[in-house]
């Protein structure tokens, strides 16, 4: 970065690692204002990655995981998020995790995973079978894919009526 700032490799790797101390921030530490600011930051580096290398689509997948998380917050957490600058938005996110997914690179099979586990958040489950069976088919070798999709075939549980 120091010898050239719009090095498309270290504004990637820029990208990665400050994502991951954000996570870690809010995961682990669970200092969520702090993670915050790391998303901002990182969200900067994915954006001039973006500028520099427009096909570097696991660019994407950072950008759109802050914006479906924060877009998905309650009201009130998002309107005091966006006094302080930070805004989300479900729907764009997910479409910003599909580009990672479909044209990635590195990143390609997590925005996949994501998009699965964003569909079940959202009771879109043949999207997320969609998913998982592209995964699996990569991935054949990977049980947990396998296991994953086999719950989705199978039909949820009918309760009998109440008496």
């Amino acid at each position: 970065m120091k010898t050239n700032p719009d090095d498309p490799n270290a504004l990637f790797a820029m990208t990665l690692s400050v994502g991951m101390q954000a996570d870690y921030a809010s995961l682990i530490d669970k200092r969520h204002l702090d993670s915050l600011k790391k998303i901002r930051e990182a969200d900067k580096y994915s954006k001039k990655l973006l500028v520099v290398a427009p096909d570097a689509a696991d660019a994407y997948l950072g950008l759109g995981t802050a914006n479906y998380f924060i877009g998905s917050l309650p009201g009130p957490k998002k309107f005091f998020l966006s006094l302080v600058g930070i805004h989300g938005d479900k729907k764009a996110g997910i479409q910003q995790i599909e580009i990672a997914a479909d044209r990635g690179h590195y990143l390609r099979p997590f925005a996949k995973i994501l998009l699965a586990l964003a569909a079940l958040r959202e009771e879109k489950t043949e999207v997320a079978r969609a998913q998982l069976i592209e995964l699996v088919a990569e991935f054949p070798q990977n049980p947990l894919f396998a296991s994953e999709l086999a719950k989705l075939r199978v039909p949820p549980a009918t309760t009998p009526p109440s008496q």
